[in-house]
Parts: structure tokens; C-alpha cells; sequence
């Protein structure tokens, strides 16, 4: 996973969520279980409900979550006995992966352990509202088994936001009217952006752009809620240094839930690849908590009830413990960064000096290699007097790029020493023979020090 810097947001979000749908057999036969967790959110949302037999809540719900993947039991496709429920999912959405997983792993019994396991204590309330509900505990259990599956990973204890989802306090808008009205997508054209999630979506995060998505499509009708809503927007309207402020702050932080979501993961294997990914997410652990002080001064003054429970969630003391682990180990001035090789950089030096002496002396090693490769490209500009420049992308690693017309180089063409090139209007890329012998020794020293940094 790689999180999501909020200049990325766009309104056309990548699916990442995973759904698990149960049906009762028999008599129970239109009462719906369902679980669902976003790959880039640490959060479990459960329903369960009785549906009518054209399954207009389930198919209302699967639209609304935008599933990656429907994972459903075996026995509701099998040749010849296909449910209702399993050929009308399938029919409305026909671009979403099916999973067929076998109806033993969806075990009410199984999903309440994981639940108790894996919910965290603040959610815990989530087990008296749940614990009658076979259906949706046999959803979650299929789901959670399938996801640790996939991810080839375990979620830490306690970990998860664990949610029952009732549909009391919103209105259900049916999928066909969502479609007709154009809330999300165009009818005419998907990547058209003339909707009126496009017209509205003016948010700063990720995650602020998942959630006036949702509130589009299942919007509130509990007045109070609204009310004190209204009362934050009034705010922010009247006080135009806290509008700018909050926006000035908020801006900076990365996609929040799904960091949080691959921090809470345990990989099942230690690889280079978990190693680095593990590095990169401190980072953006230690830049997101860096923000929290000035997040609340920028909150400090408010007034509204709900702001100032923000502001007073802020003042959890746990905010500062980990900024505080986490600086015993991690350079102080280590720093998120846009651009692949000057966050590359970050992760090499995260780890502050004389703690391991062989990290630091692989680190050494690097420093050099990479000046190594700056200086063979000075060398060969000067060589074939042509105005070389040292570039980098994380496909390619360092590869050598310059703006040049073609008529002034000798036959019109590279020297024959280079290969691999490209070239886009006036801008040659390429590399040499030796140059990748040389990447591929940074590489080397690279997973030394991720290895080294990871322990």
C-alpha cells in the first residue's frame, strides 16, 4: 500500500472495499447479513436486514460501498440451485470480482471472536447490538478470514473500528433514482466529472471526499445531527481565520484511514517489501502527528459543540507518546516529501546516526554509489559534450535524461554506448551498460538498509 497524498484525491475513487453477503436458508430466507471493510480504512461496518424479494436494500447498499470484491457462499451459486439474491448481485454488477468461499467459514460463532478480538475497546458497545445477529457475524467472519488471506496478513488485536450500521437515521436513495439523478456518476460519460458529487467535491482529503460521497447517497434525516452540522458551517463562515486556518492544516495530511489501515497490519512474512513499506508508513505516521498541535491550534478558538469535540479529541495524550517513540529512533527533520528519490532519501536516513553502526555504514555505501552515478554522468556529458542530466523515476532507478534536437547530435544519433532510450519531443532518456550495473548495486545497498532500519 502506498497512501494517498491529498492532491490525489480525485472524484473517481479506486474501489477497495470487500463485501461479504449471507442469506438465510428456509424460512429465514430474505434476511440479509452483510460485512464490509475498506482496504484503506480500518473499519468493519455490519448490517443486517429483512429484504424484500427483489433485494432492492442489498443491491442500494452494494451500490453505495462500490465493491472491489462480493465475496458470497459457494452454495448460493451452485449449478442449478443459484439464489435469487446470487443472480441479481451478479446482474448489477457485472464489472466486481465474485469470491465464492465455502459456507462453513461463514460461522456466527467464529465472526463474534474475531469481533472480540479485533474491535477496538473505544467501539466495544458494537457487541450487545451485534451478538443476536447470526447473519451479519457470519459475514464478517467469511470476510475477515478471506481479507487476512489476500493481504497475507493478520489484523493487530484490537485494532479495528467495528460498526453495526443501521439504516434509521439516513434515507435510502434506490440505485436507479442514484443513477438517474447523476449523484456520483454521468450518465453519459463515467470520468465526467458533472455530477453533483463533482460540483460539490471541494475537500481537502481523502477521506473527506469518501464521506460527502456517502452523505450524498444516504443522506442524514436525523435533525438534530443537522442542526449541529449547520451550526459548524455557520461558524466557519463567520470566522474567516479559522475557515482558512483549518483549510491551510487539513490540506497537509495524507489519506489518514488508510494509513491507519496498513499500520494495524501484520504482515504474516518480513520481506525487503514490508520492510520498506513499514519505514515509509512511520514516516507518515510521524508527519500526520506533527500536524495534530497545529490542528488544534487552529480549532482552539472555535465554539461549536462539534468542533470543539474535535478540538477535544485532539487533546488525547496518546498524540504525543508516539510522536515521542517515534523520535527516539527517527531523525528528527525526517520528513514526508513529494517525489520518489527525495522520499527514498527520507526512508535511507530515517533512523538517526550510532544506533547500528552497520546501518550506518551502509548508508555510507550508498551516499557513495549514488554519487558515483552523478559523477559518471558528468563525465559522459563532458566525454560526448552533450548536456546530460542525472534523473530518476522508481521504475527505471537513475537513468540519464537531456533536452537536445536530434540534428545536432553526430548522424542524428546517440553514441552507440547507450541503450534503452526513449524519447518525447526534444527529451531523451537512456542508460548505459554500466549505469545499470550501478543501479543495481544501489538497489542492493537499499535493501540492506530497509532490512537494517526495519530491525
Amino acid at each position: 500500500f502506498t497512501v494517498t497524498s491529498s492532491s490525489a484525491v480525485s472524484a473517481h475513487t479506486v474501489a477497495s472495499v470487500i463485501v461479504a453477503v449471507v442469506e438465510g436458508r428456509g424460512l429465514a430466507r430474505g434476511e440479509v447479513g452483510m460485512a464490509s471493510i475498506d482496504l484503506k480504512n480500518p473499519e468493519v461496518i455490519l448490517s443486517q436486514f429483512a429484504d424484500n424479494t427483489t433485494y432492492a436494500k442489498v443491491i442500494t447498499k452494494l451500490k453505495i460501498l462500490t465493491p472491489l470484491e462480493i465475496i458470497m457462499s459457494n452454495t448460493a451459486c451452485d449449478v442449478g440451485n443459484t439464489t435469487k439474491l446470487f443472480s441479481l448481485i451478479t446482474e448489477h454488477f457485472k464489472n466486481v470480482t465474485f469470491t465464492t468461499v465455502q459456507r462453513k467459514y461463514f460461522n456466527e460463532t467464529k465472526g463474534l471472536e474475531y469481533i472480540e478480538q479485533l474491535c477496538a475497546s473505544e467501539f466495544s458497545t458494537v457487541f450487545m447490538e451485534v451478538q443476536s445477529k447470526y447473519y451479519c457475524l457470519a459475514a464478517a467472519a467469511a470476510l475477515l478470514k478471506y481479507v487476512e488471506f489476500i493481504q497475507n496478513s493478520v489484523y493487530a488485536p484490537k485494532s479495528l473500528k467495528v460498526r453495526f450500521q443501521g439504516s434509521e437515521k439516513t434515507a435510502m436513495i434506490d440505485s436507479s433514482s442514484a443513477q438517474n439523478l447523476e449523484l456520483v456518476i454521468n450518465n453519459r460519460d463515467s470520468r465526467n466529472g458533472h455530477t453533483l458529487f463533482g460540483v460539490l467535491n471541494y475537500t481537502k482529503t481523502p477521506g473527506g471526499s469518501r464521506r460527502l460521497r456517502s452523505n450524498i447517497l444516504e443522506p442524514l434525516v436525523d435533525a438534530e445531527t443537522i442542526n449541529t452540522r449547520l451550526d459548524c458551517v455557520q461558524e466557519l463562515l463567520q470566522d474567516e481565520e479559522l475557515f482558512f486556518g483549518l483549510q491551510a492544516v487539513i490540506s497537509k495530511f495524507l489519506d489518514t484511514e488508510q494509513l491507519l489501515s496498513v499500520l494495524v497490519q501484520i504482515p504474516k512474512q518480513d520481506t525487503v517489501k514490508t520492510a520498506e513499506s513499514k519505514i515509509t508508513n512511520l514516516i507518515y505516521l510521524k508527519h500526520t502527528l506533527e500536524l495534530v498541535e497545529p490542528l488544534k491550534a487552529a480549532l482552539r478558538s472555535c465554539n461549536t459543540p462539534l468542533l470543539k469535540a474535535y478540538y477535544n479529541s485532539l487533546e488525547d495524550t496518546r498524540f504525543g507518546i508516539i510522536l515521542e517513540k517515534i523520535t527516539t529512533v527517527i531523525n528528527d527533520d525526517t520528513r514526508y516529501t513529494k517525489g520518489c528519490l527525495s522520499m527514498r532519501t527520507q526512508k535511507c536516513y530515517a533512523v538517526k546516526p550510532n544506533i547500528n553502526e552497520f546501518l550506518d555504514i551502509a548508508r555510507r555505501t550508498y551516499t557513495e554509489i549514488v554519487d558515483d552515478i552523478a559523477g559518471m554522468i558528468t563525465q559522459l556529458a563532458e566525454k560526448y559534450n552533450l548536456p546530460m542530466k542525472t534523473s530518476f523515476s522508481s521504475a527505471r532507478g537513475f537513468f540519464i535524461q537531456m533536452n537536445v534536437d536530434c540534428s545536432t547530435l553526430p548522424n542524428g544519433q546517440l553514441p552507440s554506448e547507450f541503450t534503452k532510450i526513449t524519447k518525447m519531443k526534444n527529451t531523451y532518456s537512456f542508460t548505459s551498460a554500466d549505469l545499470i550495473k550501478m543501479n543495481e548495486r544501489c538497489q542492493e545497498s537499499l535493501r540492506e538498509i530497509y532490512h537494517m532500519t526495519y530491525l
